[in-house]
């Protein structure tokens, strides 16, 4: 029996025409964007109707299929809720769906879907989800006896589909070539969207559910360290949603990375550098890994080593200290912390007994501290109050409602505090220079949009993203006594500074860095090789 049966109908409709009425009831209420999008592409609304109708008929042919006798309503509601819920993210940050965008929603903990809930969102529930939900529930919907529905099915599905034919195939040559061109548009239509992400992603998932870790590390071996008898202390710093295009020293206006001034004749800072992805869950396990972006294929980070797995490996010390989500599987095998155990802390708390912890082992050791940094939407909550410079600042959960310099302020103190705590991290390599080579590389995720052309956050398309989502700093330091020990020519590293670099070239970078020896490690995409004597 259906979930949904009530006895106190106030409407009574045929499956045919509900399923009729339903389909286009999705096109009107929850297809805007993608009718928009259509009219861009097609140039006429003349062109959009008619693929607007095809779409139509196409819908109508899937729920014919779907909605069953006792299934319709279960479907029809859950079809209501999940669209608004996509609809609303669309329309509120101007984001895509697509596998990638799915792949960061699962992997989103609570406190970052708190920041997301607030009014609006609830006012889009209520008049788009709860309320046709609440139609649908006290609508009767009639079926025929069987073999009479079927063959009423097989009309309706035969009937959408001849209609389908007739105008791709004679009224739309044109169109048909254009959206061959930008199929991206299908990432706007509501349900395919996020059923199709919902699709690729699942098949991700299974296609390395069973594969035994696969190991690059075997041959790893450590290639003689120091000559001034002081191991290697490396610190890699993973930004959260960091952007080239907000830092003073690539030449934003504004002096957001003011905190690391007294450490400007020291700082190696890359202003064409480029991330692999423009969200968390592929880029950050895409910094890790042995291929690059155009390779790397998401989940086979859980299967397959990293660079810190050959670091460990051929003798180092490993620790990921963690202030955001998670580390997306790239720190399974190696030594782990975590100091924050509520909603926000500053990034700062990374460095807690940074110190002892670095002096416990006489190895070698790479650190990574991975922040939280200026992830969004609230930027307001990602930096203590003192680091307030910029006002009046945006406190809102929907950016739009937000003046954009309210946005760029608060986006802005989270650079600012970021600079601040790189400072502090520099600080302590330089206390503990004496005993260790001590140098770090930061760099972050990915960018983040802050409004430009009406799109928010992240997460779009790599291919179609603005260059604010994948523009990202990528900055060295070196203590003098590393770059001795390890025969790094600084000046010649600081004239490759406008050179293209991105997220492709950390796993051998590192490799490179620590001295260590590997099959994997490939010099020419080592930032560093061609500066060392």
């Amino acid at each position: 029996m259906s979930f949904f049966k009530t006895p106190h109908a106030f409407l009574t409709l045929s499956s045919a025409r509900f399923n009729f009425l339903y389909s286009l009831f999705t096109i009107a209420a929850y297809n805007i964007p993608f009718i928009l999008a259509a009219k861009r592409i097609s140039g006429s609304w003349t062109g959009t109707a008619l693929i607007v109708a095809c779409v139509l008929c196409g819908l109508n042919i899937v729920l014919a299929l779907l909605f069953t006798r006792h299934l319709v309503k279960t479907l029809a509601i859950a079809f209501c809720l999940i669209n608004t819920a996509v609809l609303y993210f669309m329309t509120a940050y101007g984001v895509v769906i697509d596998k990638i965008m799915l792949m960061n929603v699962i992997q989103t903990d609570v406190y970052e879907v708190t920041d997301l809930l607030n009014v609006k969102m609830f006012f889009y529930l209520t008049a788009l989800g709860l309320i046709p939900s609440y139609l649908i529930y006290k609508t009767r919907i009639t079926f025929l006896p069987f073999k009479k529905e079927a063959a009423a099915k097989a009309l309706q599905i035969l009937l959408s589909a001849l209609i389908i034919v007739a105008v791709t195939v004679a009224a739309m040559p044109r169109d048909r070539e254009v959206f061959n061109r930008n199929k991206h548009v299908k990432n706007a239509l509501i349900p395919v969207n996020y059923i199709g992400a919902a699709i690729s992603v699942a098949k991700i998932k299974w296609k390395y559910r069973k594969d035994r870790l696969q190991e690059i590390s075997a041959d790893a071996h450590m290639l003689p360290q120091s000559h001034n008898g002081k191991p290697n202390l490396i610190v890699v710093v993973i930004g959260e949603s960091a952007r080239d295009a907000s830092f003073s020293l690539s030449g934003y206006q504004r002096p957001t990375n003011r905190p690391l001034e007294k450490f400007a004749d020291e700082l190696i800072y890359f202003d064409n550098f480029y991330s692999c992805g423009t969200a968390t869950a592929i880029s950050l396990p895409c910094i890790f890994s042995p291929y690059p972006r155009k390779k790397f294929e998401p989940e086979s980070e859980r299967r397959i080593e990293n660079v810190l797995d050959i670091l460990d490996h051929a003798g180092y010390k490993l620790l990921w200290r963690e202030n955001n989500t998670d580390c997306k599987d790239n720190c399974n095998r190696i030594e782990q912390e975590r100091f924050c155990h509520v909603k926000e802390c500053p990034d700062e708390i990374m460095l807690t007994d940074f110190a002892a912890k670095i002096q416990s082992s006489d190895k070698p050791a790479v650190v990574v501290l991975h922040q939280r940094g200026s992830h969004g939407p609230l930027y307001s909550l990602r930096y203590p109050p003192e680091f307030e410079i910029y006002r009046p600042v945006c406190r809102k959960e929907f950016l739009q409602d937000c003046q954009i310099e309210e946005l760029v302020n608060a986006y802005d103190n989270t650079i600012y505090y970021t600079s601040h705590m790189l400072a502090q991290t520099l600080e302590l390599l330089k206390q503990l220079s004496d005993r260790y080579n001590t140098a770090l590389f930061f760099t972050s995720d990915h960018g983040e949009s802050l409004g430009e052309n009406g799109v928010y956050l992240h997460s779009a398309p790599y291919d179609t993203a603005p260059d604010e989502q994948k523009h990202v700093p990528g900055m060295f330091w070196f203590s003098a006594d590393y770059a001795a020990d390890n025969n790094l020519d600084v000046e010649c590293v600081r004239r490759l500074r406008s050179n293209y670099f991105s997220h492709d070239n950390v796993f051998h970078t590192l490799l490179g860095m620590s001295r260590v020896s590997s099959s994997y490690y490939n010099p020419e995409l080592d930032i560093l090789a061609r500066c060392r004597r």
